[in-house]
Order: structure tokens, then C-alpha cells, then sequence
């Protein structure tokens, strides 16, 4: 069960949060005209699971044999949301958000072995991938968006910081946003690369850039 929103230190929020919530309309309005949006109907799911299973299996991340359904996904998408983007019928992107729940650590927690702060608020963005026939200059709108609506399901939900994994390359690229990802810790291989645990309050000096 998630804490109760009302109880949320991230219920004062400041300029940095501000920031990033009109950041956040603004790159989902540039991403038109694709649908962008927690993904419900069980066919939606089915084919977020199977683009990672592409995904991970297309890179050697893990082995076909491994992933006998042909769906790449593990306990923690039980209960997450898992977002899509999507051009007409035809899925271009996806992103995974682990909401916080008492008494369970979130997959970075997990997997590196730290505790973000502050305990218990704080969201987990992970699994975000583009479709091998959306990379390249379309791919930016797709990738932007995806974290849009993250960061909206996010602040729907009463919080306000995010946790998660990702490279050095991905933390330079959040930075030149003005994001200001904090490196928890020192890389270990996640999902395929060296990632290191993050976190994000942009109210500890974030700024988004664009206004």
C-alpha cells in the first residue's frame, strides 16, 4: 500500500517542482501527435513486455531461453505503471514507474543496496526504451515525453522525488536538461550496462532549462 499522500513531505513543494511540472506539458505537447499514457488494457501491457523481451534479447542482455513466454518483466511490474507511447496502433516507446510502498524497497533500493531519501517517497523511473524503428531525431520527442508523463503520473500520485538507475551518458543528458540526477553510488551492471543509482529532487537546485 502506498503512503498516504497527504503525510508526503513533498506536499510544499518549490520552484524546482514548478519547473519541471510546466517542463513536463510542454515536451508532452511537442510529442503530438503521439498518444502518451499509463498503459491499462492487458494487450497493452502484453506489448510493453514483449518490446523489452525484443529489447533485452536483441542486445544479449539476457537469453531467449531464459524469457520462454517471449515478455521480458519481473515481479515489480506487478503492481507499477507501465507507460507507452504509442504512433496509432504501433508502440514507439515505454517507461516503467514503481510506485512506493510500505515496508518494500524499490528495484534500485534492491539492487544497489541503498536507501533513497526520503524513505517512502520516492518514485522509481526504470525500463525506458525507444522501438528500434523510432530511434534516431523522432526518438527525442518520444524520450522526452515518456519521462513527461512519468514525472505527471508522478506529482498525481503526491510525490515529488525520483529514484532509479541509468548510465553516465543518460545522467549527462538529464544534466543538460538542468536536471540535476544525483549519483548515489558507483556503476554496477544493470539491465544489460554499467548504471549507477540516482535520485531527483528538483528542489534541492534543480532547474528544468526552456522558459
Amino acid at each position: 500500500m502506498s503512503p498516504d499522500a497527504s503525510s508526503s513531505p513533498t506536499d510544499a513543494t518549490g520552484a524546482g517542482v514548478a519547473a519541471l511540472d510546466r517542463l513536463a506539458e510542454r515536451l508532452l505537447a511537442a510529442a503530438a501527435p503521439l498518444r502518451v499514457d499509463v498503459a491499462r488494457a492487458p494487450e497493452e501491457r502484453e506489448a510493453i513486455f514483449r518490446l523489452r523481451y525484443e529489447h533485452v534479447v536483441g542486445r544479449g542482455w539476457a537469453r531467449a531461453e531464459d524469457l520462454p513466454e517471449g515478455l521480458e518483466r519481473d515481479r515489480h511490474d506487478n503492481g507499477a505503471l507501465q507507460i507507452a507511447a504509442w504512433d496509432g496502433d504501433a508502440l514507439v516507446g515505454t517507461v516503467r514507474l514503481v510506485l512506493p510502498e510500505a515496508d518494500r524497497r524499490l528495484p534500485c533500493e534492491e539492487a544497489f543496496e541503498v536507501e533513497i531519501e526520503p524513505r517512502g517517497h520516492v518514485v522509481e523511473v526504470g525500463r525506458l526504451l525507444i522501438a528500434e524503428r523510432y530511434r534516431g531525431e523522432p526518438s527525442h520527442r518520444a524520450w522526452g515525453a515518456l519521462f513527461a508523463r512519468c514525472w505527471l503520473e508522478t506529482r498525481a500520485a503526491g510525490f515529488a522525488v525520483l529514484g532509479g538507475v541509468a548510465s553516465a551518458a543518460l545522467v549527462e543528458r538529464f544534466r543538460a536538461l538542468g536536471l540535476a540526477f544525483e549519483i548515489l553510488g558507483p556503476a554496477r551492471p544493470y539491465w544489460g550496462e554499467q548504471r549507477h543509482p540516482v535520485r531527483l529532487d528538483p528542489d534541492a537546485g534543480s532547474r528544468p532549462r526552456w522558459f
